[in-house]
């Protein structure tokens, strides 16, 4: 008897303790019901007036409890710490485990397919319909303004590193045949055009062979190997001497690019960059690094230069996606004065603000030369066109 007894408290006991235990946040997700909206979360339903609205109204709780739950974040960090440290798996479809240790970002979007991201740059890519029109109209442009630019794409980490991306995926990515292959031999493309893109992805993964260009943890490019890649663009471009004494470096661990995306999972990697005070370059990042313009480094955020005192007393213009920030800084050891504005936002701009700032990056066009920096996600899907089109160069004033 005694036992029976026993037994029915330790169940009761039991019961009791779990609804302590979800009543404690459940409680504590009522005090959302006094804190301003949240416009990343589900908003309260309003009160129901009508039988349709009182029937659509459990769902809309379910969401709005789901969002507000307390101590939500930790328990879904929890599910991630738990779910990466058994099985390498990712809440979300925009970070993708290879293989050898290697990371990938997998979708640009939450709401996008499987490896979107990395197919798009492989062999199943497909430009958009908009990328040859557009590619021939900016050469054509900039070169009726008397200007004389260069396009370098740069091969994604999932090209590059065909060998690490998950089984599934080995053989598409392994091919040379891409979006921006194709887009290079492609008779649409104006031969004005074509001689002045480069694409080095056969170059690039022997590259990566002994250097690094991509870490493991990250999306964007980084390591000694964008030297390589610098003098390998310098030569098909400027025949630039390369006789410069190479930066001085320094190793450190650096967070990923990606970690931002996983609550709770903290991924890191070595990162080779340059030494400036031991190279003697001066370096200047954000927007306080041209008062020549005023506004428009505020607008665009990400941008840098640099200053080699010992290098030729030349300049060097990068226009680039968000993988110029690395490339820039190696690019100085070959030029006096580098100067690097990355373009995403520069349709933000007010038309005041885009003129000063293409009078500014347009100066002393004897002495620059222009260097279009893009990976081939961004050069082959829209990134490049909507970034440059609106500071396009004019046509030069007519000499009096």
């Amino acid at each position: 008897m005694r036992p029976t007894v026993f037994a029915r408290i330790g169940r009761h006991t039991a019961k009791a303790i779990i609804i302590a235990l979800l009543a404690v946040p459940a409680c504590l997700s009522l005090r959302a019901l006094r804190l301003p909206d949240d416009p990343n979360l589900t908003p309260l339903p309003a009160r129901p007036h009508t039988f349709g609205e009182l029937v659509e109204l459990p769902p809309k709780v379910t969401a709005w409890v789901s969002d507000h739950f307390g101590f939500r974040a930790n328990f879904i960090m929890a599910d991630n710490i738990v779910r990466f440290k058994l099985f390498h798996e990712f809440p979300t479809v925009q970070v993708a485990y290879g293989q050898h240790g290697r990371y990938f970002m997998a979708a640009h979007a939450k709401n996008a397919g499987p490896y979107q991201a990395m197919t798009a740059v492989c062999g199943k890519g497909k430009a958009t319909d908009a990328t040859i029109p557009y590619l021939n109209k900016l050469f054509s442009t900039f070169h009726a303004a008397g200007l004389d630019p260069k396009l370098l794409v740069v091969a994604s980490s999932p090209a590059v590193y065909p060998q690490d991306v998950p089984r599934s995926l080995v053989a598409e990515c392994s091919s040379s045949d891409t979006a921006a292959a194709r887009v290079l031999a492609s008779p649409e493309l104006l031969p004005e055009a074509r001689r002045s893109i480069l694409y080095p992805l056969k170059e690039m993964r022997e590259i990566a062979k002994n250097t690094t260009l991509f870490p493991k943890t990250w999306f964007h490019w980084a390591g000694d190997g964008l030297d390589q890649v610098a003098r390998l663009s310098l030569t098909a471009f400027w025949q630039t001497p390369l006789d410069q004494p190479p930066l001085k470096v320094y190793k450190h661990i650096g967070d990923s690019d990606l970690g931002h995306m996983i609550i709770g999972i903290k991924l890191t990697s070595e990162l080779i960059e340059p030494n400036f005070e031991a190279s003697g370059i001066k370096p200047c990042f954000g927007p306080d690094c041209y008062p020549e313009m005023d506004g428009v480094g505020r607008v665009l955020g990400d941008i840098s230069r640099f200053h080699n005192p010992n290098a030729p007393k030349r300049r060097l213009l990068i226009l680039s996606d968000s993988f110029g920030q690395k490339a820039s800084q190696w690019y100085a050891r070959y030029y006096g004065e580098v100067e690097h504005f990355c373009t995403s936002h520069t349709a933000k701009l007010t038309p005041q603000q885009v003129e000063a700032m293409k009078a500014y990056i347009y100066r002393n066009r004897a002495d620059t030369d222009i260097l279009l920096l893009y990976h081939d996600g961004g050069a082959m899907y829209d990134v490049l066109r909507l970034g440059t089109e609106p500071i396009l160069p004019g046509a030069p004033a007519a000499k009096p």
